[in-house]
């Protein structure tokens, strides 16, 4: 996308080859954690905190924890000095969300996934509690500006965090077809594991504790007295360890063994043949921060049923059933619906692919990605910036303008045309300021022009149009432009006093 602009990996030693597949021209990998030795300092510290720690009072752990996050981000940086400033950086983007190698004055980004230690904290160690919240205080203080993958997710860290909402975008995962299953794929995972296409439930995911499995487990026994058919089985992907072991003893104890399945790990080769050829996904998480694993089910046409909680419903909309995961009863008739409900599956599997659409745009992942950057680059500067718009003058469903300070209070003039050939007879635009809607939406209606004017203080600020509906005219049999198109932007400019006309859109000078 950015060929004139070089990017630096920052790695480590672990995964420095593996990154070699992402080289380019413009891409580079430096090493800036080296082998880890077996008598250096991050590992003894790591010894002496599994040794002590069990012994030490929860409260007294997390204050350890603390410090310890604090002496390992200072150990990882060691040697490292002020490695941005002497690349000569920009920008540093952080998609792991420690600001790790953080420098004042240089833009910072990173990625918020979720903040499930704040809902459920009974589910971690205290030393983990400690680690995640220091990490999520250090990205929320020194980043220039964050991102959320969810709705759900930018809402909780706002809350937790205090955060200003101009600060925070939701970006989501739009990667629908990370394992999508190809045509010619061979079914020899399921002959291994005893499995029959489409005789089985699938749920694909690790054995940590909010995923709830001791739940589903209840549910199929219920489903099991309730008349789930004798073949059909449920399938529990995950790593092995000592979780799969007890869930495994579990589902002996309840004499469920002979109907649950648990595979241990898979490639995604393997685990996009398993969902492609199964019945349904049954998802009974109690916490996600988005849950592509759900998206991914849709991708390949499969009906699912899922949680009613946190970041799910956003995600799965009406495309699938939706239960309280703490509820075994509701989960039973969800994967009895998944088998028995014919008509049900049949909508779900329809609804399942088009909102699988919505997610499966990693171009504009990336982007949203990269607007994000400009924004945080230039809200560093104090410059005007505007975002979300074509070269050609089209806009996708928002744009994004930044007003730089002005020397005395001013307005925004936006100009926005809808052409006559558009699909929809109007477009709905909301005004949002701070990641709160300003007012109601304005109307813009086919073959029309229509100006929006927002008052500007002298500290300039930040603003977001979104619209809605949207449309790709490769479908409306307008081309071949698969781009997602609203309205044209004909003009933007800021009006300052009554001599000063800024034009950020079509130009980007003063007049």
């Amino acid at each position: 996308m950015q060929p004139q602009t070089k990017f630096i990996l920052l790695t480590q030693a672990a995964s420095h080859d593996e990154l070699a597949t992402l080289d380019r021209p413009n891409v580079e990998r430096k090493m800036v954690i080296g082998p880890v030795a077996a008598n250096s300092a991050r590992p003894r510290l790591k010894q002496l905190a599994s040794r002590v720690g069990p012994h030490i009072p929860g409260r007294v752990r997390r204050v350890v924890s603390r410090i310890g996050y604090r002496l390992n981000a200072r150990l990882k940086r060691r040697g490292a000095g002020a490695i941005l400033r002497t690349l000569g950086v920009d920008l540093l983007f952080c998609p792991f969300t420690a600001p790790t190698y953080f420098e004042p004055g240089i833009p910072t980004v990173c990625t918020i996934y979720d903040l499930q230690y704040k809902t459920y904290p009974e589910f971690f160690a205290p030393e983990d509690v400690a680690h995640r919240a220091q990490t999520f205080i250090d990205a929320s203080k020194r980043a220039t500006a964050l991102a959320a993958i969810s709705d759900y997710s930018r809402q909780s860290a706002i809350e937790h965090g205090e955060l200003d909402p101009s600060r925070i975008r939701t970006i989501y995962l739009r990667m629908a077809r990370r394992i999508a299953p190809n045509t010619d794929q061979s079914t020899q995972v399921l002959d291994r594991l005893g499995l029959t296409a489409h005789r089985y439930l699938v749920y694909p995911a690790n054995f940590w504790k909010h995923k709830n499995h001791e739940m589903l487990l209840t549910a199929l026994g219920i489903a099991v007295n309730k008349g789930l058919a004798s073949n059909i089985k449920l399938v529990c992907t995950g790593a092995p360890g000592a979780r799969q072991e007890w869930l495994m003893n579990a589902a002996r104890d309840m004499n469920l063994h002979d109907r649950i399945v648990f595979p241990g790990y898979l490639p995604n080769s393997e685990l996009a043949t398993l969902i492609s050829h199964c019945r349904g996904v049954v998802f009974p998480s109690l916490y996600e921060g988005f849950g592509l694993p759900v998206i991914e089910a849709m991708t390949a046409g499969v009906p699912v049923a899922c949680s009613n909680t946190t970041s799910l419903p956003e995600v799965a909309a009406d495309a699938a059933i939706l239960f309280d995961p703490r509820v075994p009863d509701q989960i039973a008739d969800a994967m009895l619906a998944l088998v028995n409900d014919e008509a049900l599956r049949t909508r779900l599997a329809e609804a399942g692919r088009n909102r699988a659409d919505e997610f499966a745009d990693s171009q504009r992942m990336a982007n949203e990605y990269w607007e994000l950057f400009q924004h945080a680059i230039a809200g560093s500067r104090d410059e005007n910036l505007i975002t979300g718009v074509a070269v050609d003058g089209w806009v996708g469903d928002r744009l994004k303008i930044q007003v730089a300070p002005l020397q005395e209070t001013g307005s925004l003039e936006i100009e926005l045309m809808a052409p006559d050939w558009v699909p929809q007879r109007s477009i709905s635009i909301q005004v949002l300021r701070d990641g709160k809607a300003d007012g109601a939406p304005i109307k813009l209606k086919r073959a029309a022009t229509r100006i929006v004017s927002l008052p500007m203080s002298q500290s300039g600020g930040y603003c977001e149009l979104q619209f809605s509906p949207t449309f790709v005219p490769a479908r409306c049999g307008f081309g071949d432009d698969q781009r997602e198109l609203s309205a044209m932007l004909k003009r933007c400019s800021i009006l300052a006093g009554n001599s000063i006309r800024i034009q950020l859109y079509p130009e980007k000078t003063s007049a």
